[in-house]
C-alpha cells in the first residue's frame, strides 16, 4: 500500500510536471527563452562569434558608407545643372519698331496666356491694343518686377505704353526667353525650385497621391509595403508599389534601376539615414527637383519646375489644377502617361488623381468636375526653345574662351545673349522660301545677322533646315568669296584721297599681272570692257578688270592690311587673284569685316553675349563693347557712298526694287569662280546681314550673288529692318555733284549726276558740265 501510495504521488507529481511543459510549449516567452539560449550558444562559439564579428564590421562599415555618401552629397552641390541661354529682353518704349502681330509672337513664344491679363504671364489683345501682366526677371543689372501695361500700336510702331492707371511708363523689359541650355554628358535637365515657391496644392497633391504618410514615416513605411505586396498578390502583378517618398528619391538620386534584392535593403538603408540627418521639407524639396517626369529628344526631363516648362510652356507658379493633376499623373510613369504619345491613358490617370485629391479633401467635388472637363492643354511640343544649334554653338564657342566646359555644364550659369528671336524667325523664313523656290534641292545656305552700331549678333541659320543641328555653315563653311572683297580693295585705294576719290577714272580694259613668273589675266563677268569710268561705277558695276588694275596699284599687301584692319585674323594669300575674292572665309568672318565698315571703321568683334550670372544670379562677367578705330572713318564713308550705288544702280538693284527707292542700304554682291558660291553682303540702318548660298560639295550652281543670296538678304531686310542707312560725315567730308559718265564736276540737273563725298582737298577741280552721254 505506501509503495501504490508513492507511485500514485509520483505519477501525480509527473502529470503535474507534463502540464506545465506543455502549457509553457505555447507561451512566447518559452521560445523567446529558447531561442535567445539557441542563438547565444551559437554566438558563442568560437567560430561563429568571429562570423558575426566579421559582419557586424562589414555591415557598420557599409552604413558608415552610406551615411557618408549621403551627407556629402546631399549637403552640397546635388545636381549638375546646365547654363541656360536666354535671347535678349524685349524692352518696350514708345517708338520702337514693332507691329502689334509681331509683339504678340513674342509673348507667345514667353508662353503668356491669351484672354486676360489678371495673372503674371497673361494679357489680353483687342486689335492694335495690348493688356500685358509680365512675369518680372531677375537681370544682370538689377531686378525687373512684374508690371501691367496697356500697349498700343500703329502699323508698325509701339505709340503709346502706360501703367494700367494711365501713369506714363517709360520703359518696361519682359523677361528673356530661354533660347538653349547645355547639357553635361548625362543630358539631364531641371528648373530647380524652392519648396517655398511651389503651388501648396501641388505638394499637398503629391504627397496624397504618392505617399499620404509622409509626415509620420521616418523613411521607409512597412504598412504602405504591406498593403502593396497585399493588392500586387490579389492582382497578379505589379499595381502598386510601397516605396515612399523617401525611398523614391534615394533609387533616382543615389541608386540604379536594379531590382534586386541588395538594392532594395540598400534603399531602405539610405532612406532610414536620409531622415535621421534631413527635415522632412528639404528631403521633400529634393524630390519635387530630382523626380523623372520626361524626355525631350536625349535630354531628360526631371523635376517639377522643368517638366510644368516642357509639357505647358509656361512657369509653375501659372499651372491650372488640371495641368497640376496631370503632372502628379505622369510621375507614376512618364513613359506610360506620356501625354502627347498615351492621351487618352493620360487624362485617365489625371482623373483619379483629382479623384483623390476630392477625397482627401484638397479639391471640391465641383472643382474636380471642371478639371476633369478639360482637354490635356499642353503647349506646343517643338516650340522655339532649344531650337535654334547655330547660334547656340556660336554662344558655346565664345563662352568657352572665358570658361571651362566643367563649369558651362554643371553650376547653373545663366547666359544672356543679343539674339533677337523676331531677326531670327525672318531669317529663317527668308532662307527657307529663298531655297524653295529654287528647283536644286542640293542647295544649301547661311546667314550671319547684326546690329550694325554695336557688332551684337541678332541671328545665325547654319543651313537650308535651321531648327536642326549639324555642320554650322555660317561659323564653319570656308568658301570662296568672290567680289564681296572689292570694298577692302577699294578702300585700300580711297585710304590714300592724293590717288583715289570715288570720282577718279579707273581703266577697265584687259590686264595682266604676273606674279614670279605666273601671268594672270581677269575677266569681267560680262566678257565685255568698258573702258575708263569712274571708281565708283567700277565698285557698283563689279568689274574686275577695274579692281585688279586698283589693286595692283595699292598693292596686295595693302588690301591684306585693310581686311585684318577691319577685323579679320585669318591670314589670307597674297597674290593678285585676292582682289577678286579668290580666298576662302566663312560668312561669319565676311561679317566681321562688314561690321567694321557699317560701323564707320570702328573695329567691333561680333559677339553673342552680353553677361554671365550664377546661379544665384550675382554678375560674373559683363561683354562690353570694344571699339578700336581700324581704318580711317572718313575713307569708310567714301566707301560706304559706293556700296549704296551697288543698290542703286549695280549688281544690287534688283533690291531696290522691292525695297523702295527711298530704303537706303549698303551692300555687294559676290560670285565665285564657275558660280560655286553666291553672297550678298549688305546693311541698313539697324541690320546687317551676310548671306550665302551654294553647294556643300563645292560643285557649281545657276545663281550669281545677284540671283542667289540677293533675294534671301532682300527679303530678310523687308521684314526685319525699320531703318534704312544714314551715313553720317564729319567736317572733313565734301559733297560735290560728279558726272558718272567723265568723272568730272556736275550740276544737279545733270542726267549722269550724282552727288558724292570727298575727303577735303581731294574735290575734283576743273569746268562744272553736264556730260553729252
Amino acid at each position: 500500500m505506501p509503495n501504490s501510495t508513492k507511485a500514485s504521488k509520483a505519477s501525480t507529481k509527473k502529470s503535474r510536471k507534463s502540464t506545465r511543459d506543455n502549457r509553457s510549449v505555447w507561451s512566447p516567452i518559452y521560445w523567446f527563452k529558447k531561442m535567445a539560449g539557441l542563438i547565444l550558444r551559437v554566438l558563442f562559439r568560437p567560430l561563429a562569434f568571429k562570423v558575426y564579428v566579421v559582419l557586424a564590421t562589414v555591415l557598420a562599415a557599409y552604413i558608415v558608407y552610406l551615411d557618408a555618401t549621403i551627407t556629402s552629397s546631399f549637403e552640397g552641390k546635388k545636381w549638375q545643372l546646365p547654363a541656360r541661354v536666354y535671347a535678349r529682353p524685349l524692352e518696350l518704349f514708345e517708338g520702337l519698331a514693332i507691329s502689334a502681330n509681331e509683339f504678340e509672337q513674342e509673348l507667345k513664344d514667353l508662353g503668356y496666356r491669351q484672354g486676360s491679363s489678371t495673372r503674371a504671364g497673361s494679357y489680353y489683345r483687342q486689335g492694335n491694343q495690348v493688356t500685358l501682366h509680365s512675369r518680372g526677371h531677375t537681370f544682370w543689372d538689377g531686378v525687373e518686377a512684374p508690371q501691367q501695361a496697356q500697349v498700343v500700336f500703329n502699323s508698325h510702331e509701339l505709340t503709346r505704353l502706360r501703367e494700367l492707371n494711365n501713369n506714363a511708363l517709360p520703359l518696361l523689359r519682359l523677361e528673356p526667353m530661354e533660347i538653349g541650355a547645355i547639357y553635361p554628358n548625362h543630358r539631364e535637365d531641371r528648373v530647380l525650385v524652392n519648396i517655398q515657391e511651389v503651388p501648396p496644392l501641388l505638394v499637398a497633391a503629391l504627397l496624397a497621391v504618392e505617399d499620404h504618410r509622409f509626415y509620420e514615416h521616418r523613411g521607409v513605411s512597412p504598412s504602405a509595403i504591406a498593403r502593396a505586396a497585399v493588392q500586387n498578390f490579389k492582382s497578379g502583378a505589379v499595381v502598386q508599389g510601397g516605396s515612399t517618398i523617401t525611398q523614391q528619391l534615394v533609387k533616382n538620386y543615389y541608386l540604379t534601376r536594379d531590382r534586386s534584392l541588395s538594392r532594395k535593403i540598400t534603399e531602405a538603408l539610405m532612406s532610414l539615414l536620409l531622415e535621421f540627418h534631413y527635415e522632412k521639407e528639404a528631403i521633400l524639396q529634393a524630390y519635387l527637383n530630382e523626380v523623372y517626369l520626361g524626355q525631350a529628344g536625349d535630354r531628360g526631363i526631371h523635376g517639377f519646375g522643368l517638366a510644368s516648362q516642357h509639357y505647358f510652356n509656361r512657369p509653375l507658379s501659372e499651372l491650372s489644377v488640371d495641368r497640376l493633376a496631370l503632372l502628379i499623373a505622369i510621375v507614376r510613369g512618364p513613359t506610360y502617361y506620356d501625354p502627347w504619345r498615351n492621351s487618352e491613358r493620360a487624362i485617365n490617370r489625371r482623373n483619379r488623381v483629382l479623384d483623390i485629391l476630392v477625397v482627401r479633401d484638397l479639391l471640391s467635388s465641383q472643382d474636380a468636375a471642371w478639371a476633369k472637363a478639360q482637354p490635356l492643354n499642353l503647349g506646343k511640343q517643338s516650340r522655339s526653345h532649344y531650337v535654334f544649334p547655330a547660334y547656340i554653338d556660336l554662344v558655346k564657342r565664345q563662352l568657352r574662351e572665358f570658361y571651362q566646359n566643367s563649369d558651362l555644364t554643371s553650376n547653373g550659369l545663366k547666359i544672356y545673349t543679343s539674339f533677337d528671336p523676331r531677326i531670327q524667325r525672318h531669317a529663317e523664313q527668308a532662307i527657307i522660301a529663298g531655297l524653295k523656290s529654287r528647283d536644286d534641292k542640293q542647295l544649301q545656305a547661311a546667314m550671319v545677322v547684326t546690329e550694325p552700331g554695336t557688332g551684337e549678333v541678332l541671328a545665325v541659320v547654319g543651313g537650308s533646315k535651321p531648327r536642326y543641328s549639324g555642320f554650322n555653315r555660317a561659323l564653319d563653311a570656308k568658301r570662296s568669296i568672290g567680289s564681296v572683297i572689292k570694298p577692302m580693295v577699294y578702300l585700300a585705294a580711297l585710304s590714300k584721297p592724293r590717288q583715289y576719290t570715288l570720282a577718279t577714272l579707273v581703266d577697265d580694259g584687259p590686264i595682266t599681272i604676273v606674279t614670279d613668273g605666273k601671268e594672270w589675266s581677269p575677266r569681267n563677268y560680262d566678257r565685255k570692257d568698258h573702258g575708263s569710268v569712274p571708281l565708283m561705277v567700277a565698285m557698283a558695276k563689279s568689274y574686275n578688270q577695274a579692281v585688279a588694275r586698283v589693286g595692283d596699284d595699292v598693292g596686295v599687301d595693302a588690301v591684306a592690311e585693310i581686311m585684318e584692319q577691319l577685323g579679320l585674323e585669318r591670314e589670307v594669300n597674297r597674290v593678285p587673284s585676292l582682289f577678286i575674292g579668290a580666298t576662302q572665309l566663312t560668312p561669319f568672318e565676311v561679317t566681321g569685316m562688314y561690321q567694321s565698315i557699317a560701323a564707320n571703321g570702328y573695329r567691333t568683334p561680333l559677339k553673342a553675349i552680353r553677361a554671365v550670372l550664377d546661379s544665384d544670379n550675382l554678375p560674373l562677367k559683363r561683354f562690353q563693347y570694344q571699339l578700336e578705330q581700324g581704318v580711317d572713318a572718313d575713307a569708310v564713308h567714301l566707301i560706304q557712298r559706293a556700296m549704296v550705288q551697288v543698290g542703286r544702280d549695280g549688281s544690287a538693284r534688283a533690291a531696290r526694287r522691292i525695297l523702295g527707292n527711298e530704303f537706303i542700304f549698303a551692300g555687294k554682291t559676290g560670285t565665285s569662280n564657275a558660280q560655286r558660291d553666291s553672297w550678298f553682303a549688305g546693311f541698313t540702318g539697324d541690320v546687317l546681314a551676310v548671306v550665302w548660298v551654294g553647294h556643300d560639295d563645292d560643285s557649281p550652281t545657276k545663281y550669281t550673288g545677284a540671283s542667289g543670296a540677293l533675294p534671301i538678304w532682300t527679303q530678310l531686310i523687308k521684314s526685319a529692318s525699320r531703318r534704312p542707312l544714314s551715313s553720317l560725315a564729319s567736317d572733313e567730308i565734301d559733297y560735290q555733284w560728279i558726272d558718272l559718265v567723265t568723272g568730272g564736276r556736275s550740276e544737279k540737273s545733270c542726267y549722269n549726276a550724282a552727288e558724292l563725298p570727298f575727303i577735303k582737298g581731294s574735290e575734283p577741280q576743273g569746268i562744272i558740265s553736264c556730260s553729252s552721254l
